[in-house]
């Protein structure tokens, strides 16, 4: 078998410059194919592309082999190197070994989504991050954290590894506690505009770009150019937040997701949402979003709290 799977690779690997194309100019090549050890279901494909990417650009591979085919869809793409695993065991009904393969790699533009408030405004997103419906909660962070962690019965579960957590005021928990904006800057937390970077943005690290988490101002904005309603969809309460004038027949819903402290889910009555943004003034703070039944509005909190992110594409023109 370990024979058969070598050849077959070889044989793939010499044959991919024939049936690698794209839909943009951009020059792409694919250097390696290669099956998790032991073979379960999983792989590798790595490439190179050449020229300047816009940031709204995904590849999709498309698999075809003797039994069946599948086509994937990757985003962060970059100019240079790329790398993706593929988990073709679910997509092929469990076949783990591939015969007669070929790829066709194609840089294409990506479907983003996200609906746009006010004129000039940048895109939010219809879930926060974790979520795959408007009404899920979704994953917790502290401010600066891009791992996330979801509840599950009294312990926070990290959702890269299973590890648990306590989100905390000791600052033992988060990692940007504690830090001026000096500090923050200087160890690559924030750039120059004074927000995270994308390194340490849960949004972009979860969605991949052009997906960030919201500025303090965009949260303010947000406040200012929207109405928004308190109303209550498939069981889970929040805000309708609906543009107005031109903008009016599109809203957002904004789920009151709580907050993750010490080792619970508290205030479920409530919604609050970090932006990207320290709070200046405090080095333990960061700027984040409130929802609740009779206000919304945008303030500073401890960066320790578990809080959940709405992401947004695109900046205000």
């Amino acid at each position: 078998m370990k024979h058969h799977i070598e050849s077959f690779l070889a044989s793939l690997i010499a044959a991919m410059s024939t049936v690698v194309m794209a839909e943009s100019t951009n020059t792409i090549t694919v250097t390696k194919f290669h099956q998790s050890y032991p073979y379960s279901g999983r792989a590798t494909i790595e490439y190179t592309v050449d020229g300047a990417l816009p940031a709204n650009v995904v590849t999709e591979i498309a698999l075809n082999t003797d039994d069946a085919s599948a086509v994937f869809v990757r985003s962060n793409i970059v100019t240079g190197a790329n790398s993706h695993v593929i988990d073709f065991a679910s997509a092929f009904g469990g076949v783990l070994l591939l015969t007669n393969a070929s790829f066709v790699v194609t840089i294409k533009e990506a479907e983003l989504g996200g609906v746009q408030l006010w004129e000039n405004g940048p895109y939010w997103a219809e879930c926060n991050v974790g979520a795959t419906k408007p009404e899920e909660y979704g994953y917790y962070f502290w401010w600066g954290d891009t791992v996330g962690y979801t509840y599950n019965g009294g312990i926070w579960i990290s959702v890269k590894d299973g590890t648990n957590i306590s989100f905390t005021d000791s600052g033992t928990a988060a990692s940007t506690d504690g830090k001026t904006n000096a500090e923050l800057l200087a160890e690559g937390y924030i750039d120059s505009t004074g927000n995270l970077t994308a390194t340490h943005d849960a949004a972009t690290v979860h969605l991949g770009l052009p997906w960030r988490m919201p500025t303090d101002a965009e949260l303010s904005a947000l406040v200012s150019n929207c109405t928004t309603t308190w109303i209550t969809t498939n069981g889970v309460s929040g805000r309708l937040v609906t543009g107005k004038g031109t903008y009016a027949t599109k809203s957002i819903f904004i789920p009151a997701a709580g907050t993750g402290t010490e080792s619970d889910l508290d205030n479920t009555d409530y919604g609050y949402y970090w932006s990207s943004s320290p709070y200046s003034r405090n080095k333990y703070h960061a700027w984040r979003l409130f929802v609740g039944e009779a206000d919304i509005g945008s303030w500073y909190d401890h960066r320790c709290g578990g809080f959940s992110i709405r992401p947004v594409r695109g900046f205000a023109q």
